[in-house]
C-alpha cells in the first residue's frame, strides 16, 4: 500500500516537473532591459511555440487549452516546416509583461515572407498580406518597414497568437517567421533609419546614370573612341542594377520583389560582361570573341539555373564566375601596366574599387546590422571606378589636346613655309611665264608662216590625191571592163572547145581540142582572178556564207590534187581536228583560197617531195567565233628572206628574170591574201630556202553545232548572221526610202539554217527581213510593215501563233498576210493557226514551188484588195461590220477631211494626226489601196472639190481654195488630170450622165 501511494506521488511529481518545463519554454519574459537594448528582444526563440497546422477552432482565444499542442519553432526553412505543416499553420506564445512597461507603446517588428494574421490576447493587432488555404488565395507579403504597435495595461502573461502562411518557395531559404520587440518610438526610428540608408543608393544610381551619358554622347561625337560607348553600356548596367537594389530593398509584395531580384541579377551579370568589354577596350587588347560568348554562355546557364530552381544557393557559383571575370580584368591591366600605358594604374584602382562591391555586399551584409558607413563604403566603391575612368579620360584627353596643340603649331610653321615657297614659286613662274610667253609668240609666228607653206602643200597633195583617186578608178574600170570582154570570146573559145572534144572521133584533133578547152580555162581562171582583185579594190565583194561541214569541205578540195600528187611522186597528207565542224562560210570564196596555196606548194614542190595540209580549231567560249587554222606546209625550194615582205603584192614575181623555172602572174598570193582579210582573217608565211614553205590561214568561225546532228535544232553562223544584219540593214534602207519595187517579206525563225535557206529562195525576187525570235518579228513588222510575213511556229520567247495574233489585231499591221511555216502536220495545230490569223500554212519539210505559190498568190491577192478598197473610198460605205483595214481608212480619210482647208496639210502632218511614223504610213496605204500617202491627200481633196462643183453652189476658185488649194490654176490642172475634164465641166457632164 505504501508503495502503491510512493509511485502515485512520483508520478504526479514527474507529470507536475514536466508540465512546469512544457509551460516555461511556452512563456516567455518581457522585460525593460532586454526591450530597451540595441539588438532588441526576440519572442519565441527555439522551440517555444505552440503550434497546429492549418486553422484549428479557437486558435487566438485565450480559453483554449493549447497544452496538448507540440512545442516548435516558427523559424524553420522552407520544406523543412514543423510536422503536418502544408504552407499554413497557427503558432501561440505567452509572454509575461515586466511591470514597467506597463502602458508603454510597444512595437512588433515580424521578419515574414508570406501572409500573417496576428491577435493579442484573443484581439485583432493586425497582420501582413493575406492568409489563405492555398497558394492563390494566399498573399504573400515581406515586411520591412511597418512596426505593429501595441501598448498592455496589465502586468503578467500575455497571448501572442500568429496564423500564417507561406506556399511560395521564394525567396529562398525561409519558411517561417521570426518576431522582435522594443519600444514603438525605437522601432519607427529604425524603419526611418532603413528607409533613409536604402536611400543613399541614389548616389551611386544618380551618378553612374550622369556619366553614362556623359560618355555616350563623347562616343557619339567621336564613334572610333569605343571604350566610351562600353563603358557608358556599362555605366547605364550599374545604375540599373543600383536602382533595382532599392526597389528590392523597399519592396514588399513579393511580385515586385521577384522582378527587382531577378533584374539585379541579370543586370549584375550583363554588368560583369561589360565591364570585361571595357577594360579589354581601354587597355587596347582584342577580346577573344570565343572567350567572351563562353562566359555569356556560363553566365546565361546560371541565370536559367536559378529561375528553374529559385531555392538553391548558387551564391558561391556566380562569385566563383564573377571572380574568374575579375582575375581576366587584372590580368589584362597588368598587361597594360607593364607596357607602360599611361594612366592605366587609375582604372586598375576603379577596377580593384569596383572588386569590393560584391564582397562588401555579400560579406559585410551578413556579418551584422548595415549601418549609414556601411552603405556610404559601398556607395563610394561603386563610384570609385567612374572616378577613376573620367579622370583617365580627362588625363587622355588632356593629352590628346597637347598633341594636337603641338601639331597645329607645327601645321602653322609648315603653313608659313609653304606660303613662303608660293610666294617664291609664284615669282618665278611669272618669270617664267613671261619668257614662255616671248617663246610662244616667236614660235607661233614661226608656225603660222609654216602653216601658209604646209597649206600650200596640202593643197598641191590634195590636187594630186584627186588625180591619183581618178587615175586608180579609172584603172580599176579598165581592168573591170577589159576583164568581162575577155569572158565573152572565152566563152565562145571553151564551148566550140568543148563540143569538138566531145563529136571528133581524131585523137589528134581531140588533143588539140582538149588543150585548147585547158588553155581556155586557165585563162578564164586567171580572169576571174583579175576581177575578183577588181572588185575587192572597189568594196563589191561580199560573204556569201552558207552553212556546212568546213573538215568536209577542205578535204574534199586537198582530196581533187592527190591524182597530181601521186603523178609526181609526192607525200601528201591532211589532218583535221576535230573530224568535223559545222558552221557557215563562204565556200566560193575559201575554195579559192585553198586552191590557190595548193597550187603554189605543188608547183615549186619536186617530185618525191612532201606536202602537210593540217586544218584546227582552237576551242572557245560557246556564242564567241572558233577560230580555225588552216596550215600548208611543203618541202619545195623555198623563198629567200629578202622576198618574203612582197609576197603578197600584186604581180610580185621573187623571180623575175626571163629564165625563171616556173611561170606565174603574181595574183594569186596577193588575192588570197584579200579573200581571207575579207573573213576578217590572217595569212602568214614562212620560208627558208631549200627546206620549205609553210602558210598558215587563221579566221573566225561561229560554230553551227557541236555535231552535224545538232544543225537542224540550234545552228547559227557568224557570216549567216552578219549576212542576215546586212540584209536587215538593207531592207531598213529599203522600207526608209521606200525606192525598191521588189515586195518586203518579213522571215521569222529561230534556226539560222532555215533562214539561210529560205534567203536563197526568196532573195532573187523579195527583199528580205530576218529576225530569230518572234518579239524581234513583231517589232520589226511594225517599224517597216512588210507586204508578207513568213513565220515559223515554234520559237522561244513568241511563238508564231502570237505573232500572227499581235499582228492582225494591231492596225498597223492586220493587213499583212502572213504564213506559218512550221513542223506540226496535225489538223488541231492548222485549225489553231488558221484561227488565230494566218492567212496560209505550209508544214516542214516544205517545197520550194509550193512556197513561192503560196507568196505570189496571197500578194497577188492583196493587190486585188488594193483595187477593192480604192474603190470603195469613191463609194459610200457597204453596211454591216467594217473590216480592221475600212476602219483605218476612214479614220485616214476622216483626219484628211477635218483639215482640207488647210494648204500646209502634207504626209509628215497626217502621219502624226495618226500616230504614225512617215514610213509606216506610206507602207500602210501602199499595202491597202496601192496609193502613197501625198496621193491619198490629193484624191480626198479632188473628190471633195467635184462634190461641191456638181452641186453647183461654188465656183472653181472657191471650190479650189475650200479643198486647200492656194492657187485656182493648179487645182485646174491636178482636176483635169484626175477627171479628165476642167472643173467648170463638172456639174454639166454629171447633169448629162443623170
Amino acid at each position: 500500500m505504501k508503495i502503491r501511494r510512493i509511485t502515485c506521488l512520483l508520478g504526479g511529481l514527474l507529470s507536475w516537473a514536466l508540465t512546469s518545463r512544457s509551460q516555461d519554454l511556452n512563456v516567455v519574459p518581457l522585460q525593460v532591459t532586454q526591450v530597451e537594448s540595441d539588438t532588441m528582444q526576440r519572442l519565441g526563440r527555439g522551440n517555444s511555440w505552440r503550434y497546429q497546422p492549418g486553422q484549428p477552432p479557437g486558435w487566438a482565444s485565450l480559453t483554449t487549452d493549447d497544452h496538448t499542442w507540440p512545442l516548435e519553432s516558427a523559424a524553420f526553412s522552407f520544406g523543412e516546416g514543423p510536422p503536418g505543416w502544408r504552407g499554413t499553420g497557427c503558432f501561440r506564445i505567452r509572454f509575461t509583461l515586466d511591470s514597467a512597461l506597463v502602458n508603454r507603446p510597444l512595437g512588433l517588428r515580424i521578419l515574414q515572407d508570406g501572409g500573417s494574421e496576428v491577435y493579442l490576447d484573443g484581439h485583432w493587432l493586425g497582420g501582413y498580406g493575406k492568409v489563405g488555404a492555398s497558394a492563390a488565395t494566399t498573399q504573400h507579403e515581406r515586411v520591412r518597414f511597418q512596426p505593429l504597435v501595441f501598448m498592455c495595461t496589465t502586468a503578467g502573461p500575455h497571448l501572442l497568437a500568429i496564423r500564417y502562411a507561406k506556399f511560395d518557395p521564394w525567396p529562398p531559404p525561409y519558411g517561417g517567421f521570426s518576431l522582435r520587440v522594443a519600444t514603438a518610438e525605437r522601432l519607427i526610428a529604425a524603419s526611418v533609419a532603413q528607409v533613409r540608408l536604402g536611400d543613399i543608393n541614389f548616389i551611386a544610381v544618380t551618378g553612374t546614370a550622369v556619366l553614362a551619358l556623359l560618355h555616350f554622347f563623347l562616343y557619339l561625337f567621336y564613334p572610333p573612341r569605343r571604350a566610351n560607348l562600353y563603358f557608358s553600356l556599362y555605366m547605364a548596367s550599374a545604375s540599373a542594377t543600383g536602382l533595382l537594389v532599392y526597389l528590392r530593398w523597399v519592396a514588399t509584395g513579393m511580385q515586385a520583389h521577384w522582378r527587382a531580384e531577378l533584374g539585379f541579377t541579370i543586370g549584375s551579370l550583363l554588368g560583369g560582361m561589360l565591364l570585361l568589354t571595357f577594360v579589354y577596350s581601354v587597355c587596347r587588347i582584342t577580346l577573344s570573341r570565343p572567350w567572351l560568348t563562353g562566359v555569356g554562355l556560363a553566365q546565361a546557364c546560371l541565370l536559367a539555373a536559378w529561375l528553374m530552381r529559385p531555392e538553391w544557393n548558387l551564391t558561391p557559383v556566380a562569385l566563383g564566375l564573377s571572380l574568374v571575370l575579375w582575375l581576366d580584368m587584372f590580368r589584362v591591366i597588368a598587361q597594360a601596366m607593364r607596357q607602360h600605358q599611361p594612366g592605366i594604374w587609375l582604372v586598375a584602382l576603379g577596377t580593384f574599387g569596383a572588386l569590393l562591391v560584391p564582397f562588401i555586399a555579400n560579406g559585410v551584409w551578413r556579418s551584422g546590422p548595415f549601418d549609414v558607413a556601411q552603405q556610404l563604403m559601398l556607395q563610394s566603391c561603386l563610384l570609385l571606378l567612374p572616378i577613376c575612368m573620367s579622370v583617365y579620360l580627362a588625363r587622355e584627353f588632356a593629352a590628346t589636346r597637347r598633341d594636337l596643340e603641338a601639331q597645329l603649331r607645327q601645321v602653322a610653321q609648315l603653313s608659313a613655309q609653304t606660303l613662303a615657297q608660293q610666294a617664291e614659286k609664284h615669282q618665278l613662274i611669272s618669270a617664267q611665264n613671261e619668257r614662255l610667253e616671248a617663246t610662244v609668240q616667236e614660235r607661233t609666228e614661226e608656225i603660222s608662216q609654216q602653216n601658209h607653206i604646209l597649206a600650200a602643200q596640202r593643197d598641191e597633195i590634195s590636187v594630186q590625191a584627186d588625180r591619183l583617186r581618178v587615175l586608180d578608178q579609172e584603172k580599176t574600170r579598165f581592168f573591170t571592163n577589159i576583164t568581162h570582154e575577155f569572158r565573152t570570146p572565152l566563152t565562145l573559145l571553151l564551148g566550140p572547145a568543148a563540143q569538138i572534144a566531145a563529136d571528133t572521133q581524131e585523137p589528134a584533133t581531140r588533143q588539140q581540142a582538149t588543150l585548147m578547152q585547158g588553155n581556155a580555162r586557165r585563162l578564164l581562171h586567171l580572169v576571174n582572178q583579175l576581177l575578183d582583185l577588181s572588185r575587192l579594190e572597189a568594196g563589191q565583194q561580199a560573204l556569201h556564207a552558207t552553212p556546212g561541214d568546213l573538215v568536209g569541205f577542205v578535204r574534199g578540195l586537198v582530196g581533187s590534187f592527190e591524182p597530181l600528187a601521186q603523178q609526181r611522186g609526192i607525200a601528201y597528207l591532211f589532218t583535221a581536228e576535230p573530224a568535223e565542224l559545222w558552221g557557215c562560210f563562204d565556200a566560193d570564196k575559201l575554195e579559192k583560197v585553198v586552191v590557190n596555196l595548193l597550187s603554189n606548194a605543188f608547183k615549186f614542190t619536186p617530185s618525191v617531195g612532201e606536202i602537210m595540209v593540217r586544218l584546227h580549231a582552237a576551242p572557245s567560249v560557246p556564242g564567241t567565233p572558233t577560230w580555225v587554222e588552216l596550215t600548208v606546209h611543203d618541202t619545195g625550194r623555198g623563198i629567200a628572206a629578202a622576198h618574203l615582205p612582197h609576197v603578197f603584192d600584186r604581180f610580185y614575181q621573187a623571180d623575175a628574170s626571163t629564165t625563171r623555172e616556173h611561170e606565174g602572174t603574181g595574183i594569186g598570193l596577193a588575192l588570197t591574201k584579200e579573200l581571207v582579210e575579207l573573213h576578217s582573217g590572217t595569212i602568214t608565211l614562212t620560208s627558208e630556202l631549200g627546206c620549205g614553205t609553210t602558210a598558215v590561214v587563221r579566221f573566225p568561225l561561229l560554230l553551227a553545232a557541236e555535231t552535224a546532228a545538232a544543225i537542224p535544232n540550234e545552228p547559227a553562223g557568224v557570216y549567216a548572221a552578219a549576212a542576215i544584219s546586212q540584209l536587215n540593214a538593207s531592207a531598213a534602207s529599203s522600207a526608209a526610202s521606200a525606192a525598191l519595187e521588189a515586195p518586203l517579206v518579213l522571215l521569222i525563225e529561230d534556226n539560222s539554217d532555215v533562214r539561210a535557206y529560205v534567203g536563197t529562195i526568196l532573195g532573187k525576187e523579195y527583199q528580205l527581213l530576218a529576225a530569230k525570235d518572234g518579239e524581234e518579228g513583231v517589232a520589226l513588222a511594225r517599224e517597216h510593215l512588210p507586204e508578207l510575213v513568213l513565220t515559223d511556229a515554234m520559237m522561244p520567247r513568241l511563238d508564231g501563233y502570237g505573232v500572227c495574233q499581235q499582228l492582225k489585231h494591231d492596225e498597223r499591221t492586220s493587213h499583212i498576210p502572213i504564213v506559218l511555216l512550221t513542223a506540226k502536220a496535225d489538223l488541231p495545230s492548222k485549225l489553231q493557226g488558221l484561227a488565230t490569223g494566218a492567212d496560209a500554212y505550209l508544214t516542214k519539210p516544205f517545197d520550194r514551188d509550193e512556197l513561192l505559190a503560196q507568196i505570189r498568190n496571197l500578194l497577188y491577192g492583196r493587190r486585188l484588195l488594193q483595187e477593192t478598197y480604192r474603190q470603195s473610198l469613191a463609194s459610200p460605205p457597204q453596211p454591216g461590220s467594217p473590216t480592221m483595214e475600212q476602219v483605218f481608212l476612214a479614220r485616214v480619210r476622216q483626219a484628211v477631211e477635218s483639215a482640207l482647208d488647210d494648204e500646209n496639210l502634207d504626209v509628215e502632218t497626217l502621219a502624226r494626226e495618226l500616230a504614225l511614223s512617215r514610213t509606216q504610213l506610206h507602207r500602210k496605204l501602199k499595202a491597202l489601196i496601192g496609193q502613197a500617202p501625198g496621193d491619198f491627200i490629193r484624191l480626198v481633196r479632188l473628190q471633195r472639190a467635184h462634190e461641191l462643183l456638181v452641186s453647183g453652189a461654188v465656183t472653181v476658185a472657191e471650190a479650189a481654195y475650200q479643198v486647200g488649194y492656194g492657187n485656182p490654176n493648179n487645182f485646174s490642172t491636178s482636176f483635169a488630170r484626175h477627171f479628165g475634164y476642167a472643173p467648170s465641166e463638172a456639174r454639166q457632164r454629171h447633169v448629162a450622165v443623170k
